[in-house]
């Protein structure tokens, strides 16, 4: 090994810079080749750990003994760099990790929701990551490491003989399905069932289940009715070596031994599915925490005063105070503190194995939880306590021990920062970047970190899959809600403990705008499409004209010299007509022009209490737009006679009779006359339609699956996944219509059973809606009639093909407006 400082000159640095944190991606790969090759890489992800609730990070709380609730971990930050605004990309477990595996924010993916069409993640590649998008195991294998998986992954599009984003070995999944490597494989899954207490365990009572060892429970206490611990309670799993992180910690290191054994460079990502609820754990672990010692958030019983936070899910507010409430804290603890130990097993069997020094390991976890914060728990909103997480990164040959960096990051930095550290080359299409320039002070100083959710169940629109997006800097926390007021928090102040929204104040009204602009410009949804515009040059200046953004909403323009809304300058504000003139923009130059979109707020929110929490001030709009209120980015050069329309281009598009569509799920094949398709994809329009419709196609199912209905359907009013009807002819001949209005809620509307019909030949099926009445024809024949009293308003129409469609044909689409 050379002296380091004779290493230090021959790369350019001096030992003052170096002790100084003044390093440089290439400093560390120079000095990792000379002395034992290319780095080991350890990630470990919990789940659901909140920052605050770490020792490093500040928590006051302290096991029995007066150690800190995570010593493992505040010794890791000891001897490396602790990031104390690191962000998911989602808080929520299966988008953020789809987008951390990929580098990429949660749209850029096309996996943003929790559950896909549904369904769980492990059944079929699509719907899932895009196509072509590498997974994070992938750079390193190419690169000679040994890559391995072990536990918790819960991305869709991971499968068990497709795409395994690139890990050689993957094994213990949870979530996420995959025969032969899941969890639920020991004891024929019931392990897994004691585990995330799931029937038959979830409906009896503790002493049913165990009379010794929840002899102390209450006497006719069934599982369901403890959900968040609430009665300190340990696991219904019986052996400790059973639970889900112990196994995962014990065949890493198996992992880490045979490799380094072998002499391989290996990246291991190590997933722990604790602190996750179920806040159970063995008992060793809940006995090193004293509930009558749990401090609780001064904001804990504040929204059954002042009323629900109208920016979350209406079920993470609990009613939990007092006493149970600081046993389920503790409860909470006390599954932090098994990561904690899983973390320090890990730490032990590198030092034994003189790894230490050639291995990056990192600790941080996919969200975190609000843990009675404002009175809420989970995750599912922007705070702080949901959406910062713990980041912490050990690598002594190249980062000085107990820094700490507060720039603002995320997640999707890990993949560039890992390839920087190793010398392996990234494509420029990640969206995260190397955080190894802000460790070293060289941060971008205008960079915007972004979260994203979608979700229904919110407080103030239930049904709807709510899009929000975050836009956070060194100084602001801006949040959109879609159809909803702006967030507006000042990151040095005391804002969000106390929720003061500074977008309701208007000596922020500019930069609340500006940060709208940035966190909207890039945002990409098929679902809800961003505002149709068109420019056109003249001797009177540059013209826009745009789509509308909703009934009563006005407008702000923004104009900059370079493609980067930050540069952007507001040059028209609160415009209530849909166009406007530019008369000083320089003759041949270039512009790019944002239109931005406010939609007009006149509903106050009141709660199922009778509470408003932001008393009269309008919230909401009435109106729910299906596009984003912002225009793509327009682009011009200020010359005579140009003219430009600028549309939203799909990322999971394709056309077909002279009609655009998105699709989620496997891609449509698309002939001359005829499309194909294999389930599962939804094929839907992609635009909404505003006013009552007929629509009709030809459609065939040439192989149907093994159910009735899994056979090609019509959709119209498709509002979500999760609301919408549907219309089909089933493996039997019956013609129906249902209307989905939750998850797990389809209702039948009408069938009809033709006798001698297949619906392996082409049938013409078109749908009528008008207001409440619903008619459906077959092949030009009245065949079904219903009259819906809660009928759902207008919206999408397409087409379904369910999971085990093998394959079906659709063709002579049709749509009549205003029928």
């Amino acid at each position: 090994m050379l002296n380091r400082r004779k290493f230090l000159k021959s790369i350019g640095l001096s030992t003052a810079s170096f002790a100084a944190g003044k390093y440089t991606a290439a400093a560390m790969q120079a000095e990792t080749a000379r002395t034992k090759g290319p780095p080991n890489i350890i990630l470990i992800v919990s789940d659901e750990h909140q920052a605050a609730a770490c020792g490093c990070y500040g928590s006051t709380v302290r096991q029995t003994d007066g150690r800190s609730p995570t010593p493992a971990i505040d010794a890791l930050a000891a001897d490396g760099v602790r990031f104390d605004s690191m962000y998911c990309p989602a808080p929520l477990c299966a988008p953020c990790r789809a987008s951390y595996m990929t580098g990429k924010y949660p749209h850029q993916t096309a996996a943003i929701y929790h559950k896909m069409q549904r369904r769980e993640p492990g059944l079929t590649r699509f719907p899932g990551v895009a196509e072509g998008i590498p997974g994070m195991g992938e750079y390193f294998r190419k690169a000679g490491y040994r890559t391995a998986a072990l536990g918790k992954m819960h991305v869709h599009g991971e499968t068990l003989e497709g795409w395994d984003l690139g890990f050689d070995e993957r094994d213990l999944r949870i979530y996420t399905s995959m025969p032969g490597k899941h969890y639920s494989d020991l004891k024929n899954g019931d392990v897994n069932r004691r585990y995330r207490e799931m029937r038959p365990y979830l409906d009896q009572t503790y002493r049913e289940i165990d009379p010794q060892r929840f002899s102390h429970a209450p006497k006719d206490l069934i599982v369901r009715q403890n959900g968040v611990n609430q009665h300190f309670l340990e696991t219904l799993v019986e052996h400790e070596d059973e639970m889900l992180d112990h196994l995962v910690t014990d065949r890493s290191i198996d992992f880490i031994e045979r490799n380094t054994s072998a002499g391989k460079p290996f990246f291991i990502h190590v997933g722990l599915e604790k602190p996750h609820r179920p806040w159970t754990i063995h008992q060793k672990f809940l006995d090193r925490f004293n509930p009558d010692d749990m401090p609780l958030p001064a904001t804990i019983a504040e929204w059954t005063k002042k009323g629900q936070f109208p920016f979350s899910q209406a079920w993470c507010h609990s009613d939990l105070d007092g006493d149970k409430a600081r046993r389920s804290t503790a409860a909470y603890y006390a599954c932090a503190s098994s990561v904690d130990d899983c973390v320090g097993r890990i730490m032990e069997r590198c030092r034994e194995l003189d790894i230490l020094d050639n291995t990056i390991i990192v600790y941080t976890s996919d969200h975190g939880e609000s843990l009675y914060e404002h009175g809420l728990i989970e995750k599912h909103n922007m705070l702080d306590p949901a959406a910062k997480v713990p980041f912490i990164i050990r690598a002594p040959w190249a980062i000085k021990a107990g820094e700490i960096c507060n720039e603002p990051v995320n997640l999707i930095d890990m993949i560039p920062t890992f390839c920087d550290m190793t010398g392996i080359s990234s494509p420029s299409s990640l969206e995260g970047v190397s955080l190894i320039p802000t460790i070293s002070g060289k941060a971008d100083p205008d960079r915007l970190v972004f979260s994203e959710f979608y979700q229904p169940g919110s407080v103030t629109r239930p049904e709807a899959f709510l899009p929000v997006r975050m836009g956070l800097n060194k100084k602001y926390k801006y949040v959109y809600t879609h159809a909803a007021a702006d967030q507006l928090y000042l990151r040095d102040h005391d804002d969000e403990e106390h929720l003061r929204n500074r977008a309701f104040e208007s000596e922020y009204e500019a930069i609340t705008s500006k940060l709208r602009l940035c966190t909207l410009a890039n945002w990409q949804l098929d679902e809800y499409p961003q505002l149709s515009a068109s420019v056109s040059v003249s001797e009177d200046g540059v013209a826009l004209e745009w789509e509308d953004a909703g009934a009563g909403a006005s407008y702000d323009v923004y104009r900059a010299a370079v493609a980067d809304p930050r540069k952007a300058d507001r040059i028209a504000t609160g415009l209530e007509r849909r166009s406007y003139v530019d008369t000083e923009a320089d003759p041949g130059k270039k512009f790019h022009y944002w239109v931005l979109g406010h939609h007009n707020l006149d509903q106050p929110f009141v709660d199922p209490r009778g509470n408003s929490r932001y008393g009269t001030q309008p919230i909401l709009s009435s109106e729910y737009p299906f596009r984003l209120p912002i225009s793509p980015r327009i682009e011009v050069t200020v010359e005579n006679e140009v003219q430009k329309k600028f549309s939203y281009e799909p990322l999971l598009g394709l056309t077909f009779g002279q009609q655009g569509w998105i699709y989620i799920g496997n891609k449509p094949g698309v002939g001359s006359d005829e499309v194909s398709v294999t389930g599962p994809v939804t094929l839907l329009s992609s635009e909404a339609a505003e006013s009552d419709y007929a629509f009709s196609a030809e459609i065939r199912t040439a192989r149907a699956g093994y159910e009735a209905q899994h056979t090609l359907m019509l959709l119209f009013n498709y509002h979500t996944m999760n609301r919408h009807y549907q219309v089909g002819l089933q493996k039997d001949g019956t013609l129906g219509l249902w209307k989905r209005t939750s998850e797990w809620t389809q209702e039948e509307l009408a069938v009809k059973q033709f006798s001698g019909v297949r619906p392996a030949d082409w049938h013409k099926i078109e749908v009528r809606k008008k207001g409440s009445e619903i008619t459906v024809l077959m092949d030009g024949e009245p065949a079904l009639s219903y009259t819906d009293p809660e009928p759902l308003a207008p919206a999408r129409f397409g087409f379904d093909a369910p999971l085990y469609l093998g394959s079906a044909q659709l063709r002579s689409v049709s749509l009549i407006l205003n029928q």
